[in-house]
């Protein structure tokens, strides 16, 4: 997935040269886009999926923690810096042994015990992960679609279940 986002243009001196594509060119006031990959893994510990990226440039220029940080929605920004290990942090992938971002999931459990007990007081199915993911991909870009939870089978009778 590829993402437009504002990033301050002082970062990125000498990163972008006049033969590169228009679309990455950095005025004060435009947009740079960037490239985020997303990979989600369980984590024994903390018995919780985390979820694990990183950004770059399109040239291949990897984004720095500070950078990551200031794409975070200000609204996330303030929840995130206020948690108790700073939930926004960078470490080796568990799998690949390369740097990336990470959700820490110390609070999961606990944000996610309130809504999937919402969820089953009102009697409504849920799929664990893509509830989580709705709620923890915002503040790192990434938006989960609503066809993703809609029912695929909406003829379905719930006595059927």
């Amino acid at each position: 997935p590829v993402c437009a986002s504002s990033l301050d243009p002082d970062s990125l001196k000498g990163e972008l040269d006049e033969e590169d594509d228009v679309s990455c060119v950095v005025s004060e006031g435009s947009s740079l886009v960037l490239q985020y990959e997303y990979h989600i893994l369980y984590s024994c510990s903390y018995s919780a999926p985390v979820l694990y990226f990183r950004a770059s440039t399109l040239e291949g220029r990897s984004l720095t923690l500070e950078e990551v940080w200031s794409f975070v929605h200000p609204n996330f920004r303030l929840c995130l810096q206020s948690s108790p290990l700073n939930a926004l942090s960078q470490q080796e992938h568990p799998l690949l042994g390369q740097p990336f971002f990470y959700l820490h999931p110390c609070r999961t459990e606990e944000f996610m015990r309130l809504v999937v007990t919402s969820a089953e007081d009102k009697h409504r199915p849920v799929n664990y992960v893509l509830l989580w993911l709705s709620l923890v991909g915002p503040a790192v870009g990434l938006d989960v679609p609503l066809e993703y939870s809609m029912d695929p089978h909406p003829s379905a009778a719930v006595s059927d279940i």
